[in-house]
């Protein structure tokens, strides 16, 4: 019987070459000693240890719109989910699907880019926190947002 783990974080190393390690170096410190975040030769390796077994995968934090103000997050946003789509479309076993990550600080993109992700790129479901910069989720601009991913149920 396959295992399949969820929500396990990964960054697509093009993601993580321009947003982590050269953008927030901090971060790019911690996860060095986590290569297995990045590099999928140390990831596969790990999970050759549990037989049938593949992972949901999804980005850590930091948070998109922690990358970008509302004119940039929306382009971080399909970067990041444009990697994690071709991660599951080259390691469909080890990856069958991922969660996608929006940019929160600009609702005007969020609908879209949660349609394009679980549309067209295969995404499960979105993956949001707990307040978008501090501010809180119930917040009239993100109401449109709900009201989609309540139809779609995901």
């Amino acid at each position: 019987m396959k295992k399949i783990d969820l929500f396990n974080h990964l960054f697509p190393q093009t993601f993580f070459d321009r947003y982590i390690e050269n953008g927030l170096p901090d971060i790019g410190k911690r996860v060095k000693n986590m290569p297995s975040i990045v590099k999928l030769d140390v990831r596969f390796k790990i999970m050759d240890e549990f037989g049938d077994y593949c992972q949901v995968i999804s980005l850590p934090a930091p948070t998109i719109e922690a990358l970008g103000g509302p004119d940039k997050s929306p382009d971080i946003a399909r970067l990041a989910n444009d990697g994690m789509a071709e991660l599951c479309r080259k390691h469909p076993e080890r990856f069958p699907t991922f969660v996608a990550s929006l940019a929160m600080n600009n609702p005007d993109s969020i609908v879209k880019e949660a349609t394009r992700a679980v549309d067209e790129l295969g995404a499960c479901g979105v993956q949001i926190f707990t307040n978008v910069n501090g501010a809180p989720l119930d917040n009239p601009e993100y109401q449109e947002f709900f009201a989609e991913m309540a139809r779609r149920e995901i």
